[in-house]
């Protein structure tokens, strides 16, 4: 296990006569993003940017402690345990709610969040975040993010040829920014396909080892919580990046997720008839009546056409019945539903399920009542961080640029499309920029994971016949795991849950 300088410990705010006193200077505050406010007998504190680096905090009784070190809290020698129901959610790529550590009585300081200290205690209460007006249009706002983010100075813009990476190229060339653009080139030799051309130039092409990013012998066990590759891997790649450029690296990691609406917001045209050429937008089968398109729109809901009887006469009413998805936006970041594994025994699919319940009930809490642009960004940073990049997305100015777009100038329907990001799309056609890059974010970590194990499997199956933590726990069947990597169909429908696995497996078996 690596050894580490002592954590400093947290700032401390306490009542010294009456009067609530902060062992930490303003200027440290506002450095992590922290707005403290100081009353005659009142301190309040709150989070006034994003979680670009994450601020924890303890109420004790007439203490407040805060800090960015989650160690900081643990008592020295001490390492958090994971509950099981934890563990089999992080194996399913389920993101923990925003204000969650694994630590008993230790919370995140998240935007909406204000704790007040008084003579009467410590009160912890939730509010929607408050954005600043915009300043200018989204553009403007993301060009000014632009120039903060380097300090005025060069930067590297990871352009990996999709939407979001090819509209911070457009804005870094017409405000004349010495952004250098490069691309990570993560496929074997031989068959790599240049991303579209943009204004500024061809990107530098930089090939990395996508191998040496997934390897999970590199878990030590040494770390303080369980390392996963949805994480790790994008921080590798821009940590790369930037040490074969020796400059700051930008992304445009999110930025589609704050410029998005969903179908039933958009106009629909007169009598929307624009439904009538639309692709399908439901699960499956044929929608066959105009009728029927407006009514699923209107419930919100997507349901499989010709079972909407097979619950009660109120679930078909509703929405509510088991072949309905909602719509309400934005979603819970994580799966929806029971494990859809097939390696958890029935004591894991328990633990898993109840975690999963309480997980989502505190997700839709929090969702509920925050701006929804806000909440897709602490969705999209829950699920997969920074990655160790500068995003613009994260920009305060450019939240409530996105926050004051209404839903008709984000997405439209025509010629039977959904077409949805509307502003980041006008700007690269305005361009001249064509061919960009469609796919979901995370795809190359998918495919590179399958890639991965099917290289490795049968060292990983050696590993795990030999022992296994997970089946030690009783959470899982080893012998499922390793048929799923010896099966080649199966291994590439469950590349990065595998992944996953066996990073969490390497980690609890070193600690």
């Amino acid at each position: 296990m690596s050894t580490s300088a002592p954590a400093p410990a947290p700032a401390v705010v306490e009542m010294s006569r009456g009067v609530p006193r902060c062992s930490a200077p303003d200027a440290t505050a506002a450095a992590l993003g922290i707005l403290i406010e100081r009353h005659d007998q009142r301190l309040e504190l709150r989070r006034t940017r994003p979680d670009e680096r994450p601020v924890y905090f303890r109420a004790r009784p007439g203490r407040l402690e805060w800090g960015a070190d989650l160690t900081a809290f643990l008592p020295p020698g001490a390492r958090p345990e994971p509950e099981p129901g934890a563990l089999l959610a992080l194996l399913h790529g389920q993101a923990a709610p925003p204000d969650a550590t694994p630590l008993p009585g230790v919370r995140r300081l998240t935007m909406g969040t204000r704790i007040r200290v008084d003579a009467q205690g410590i009160t912890v209460t939730r509010e929607r975040s408050e954005l600043p007006p915009p300043e200018g249009d989204l553009a403007h706002a993301v060009t000014r993010s632009l120039e903060r983010a380097a300090d005025g100075g060069a930067y590297a813009l990871a352009y990996s040829g999709g939407l979001a990476s090819g509209y911070l190229a457009v804005l870094a060339e017409a405000a004349g920014h010495r952004a250098h653009l490069v691309h990570a080139d993560l496929v074997p030799a031989g068959d790599w396909h240049p991303p579209a051309s943009v204004p500024g130039g061809e990107p530098r092409r930089i090939a990395l080892d996508l191998h040496g990013m997934l390897d999970h012998h590199t878990v030590h066990g040494g770390e303080l919580l369980p390392p996963l590759p949805d994480f790790e891997a994008p921080v590798r790649l821009h940590a790369a990046l930037a040490d074969a450029t020796g400059l700051p690296v930008v992304s445009g990691a999110l930025l589609e997720s704050l410029i998005s609406v969903r179908l039933p917001d958009v106009p629909r045209g007169a009598r929307a008839w624009r439904l009538l050429g639309c692709e399908p937008f439901h699960i499956s089968g044929t929608l066959r009546t105009l009728g029927e398109a407006r009514e699923l729109l209107d419930n919100r809901v997507v349901y499989t056409p010709g079972r909407r009887g097979a619950g009660s006469g109120d679930d078909a009413r509703s929405g509510s019945g088991p072949d309905t998805q909602q719509l309400g936006a934005p979603p819970p970041p994580s799966p929806t539903g029971g494990s859809r594994l097939p390696w958890l025994t029935d004591e894991g699919r328990q633990a898993y399920e109840t975690a999963h319940r309480g997980s989502m009930a505190v997700w839709q809490d929090h969702l509920d009542a925050e701006e929804p642009v806000v909440g897709r960004l602490v969705g999209g940073l829950a699920e997969r961080g920074t990655a160790g990049a500068l995003l613009p997305a994260t920009d305060i100015g450019v939240l409530a640029a996105a926050a004051a777009l209404a839903p008709r100038r984000l997405g439209r329907i025509r010629r039977g499309c959904f077409e949805n990001h509307l502003p980041l799309r006008r700007a690269v056609t305005a361009a001249g920029v064509t061919g960009l890059r469609a796919g979901a974010p995370g795809h190359w970590l998918r495919l590179g994971a399958a890639a991965y194990l099917h290289r490795e499997r049968r060292k990983i199956v050696s590993e795990l016949e030999r022992h296994c933590a997970l089946g030690d726990l009783g959470l899982l069947e080893p012998r499922l795991v390793t048929a799923s990597l010896r099966d080649g169909r199966s291994l590439a429908g469950q590349a990065l849950p595998l992944l996953r696995l066996v990073w969490l497996d390497r980690w609890l078996r070193e600690r």
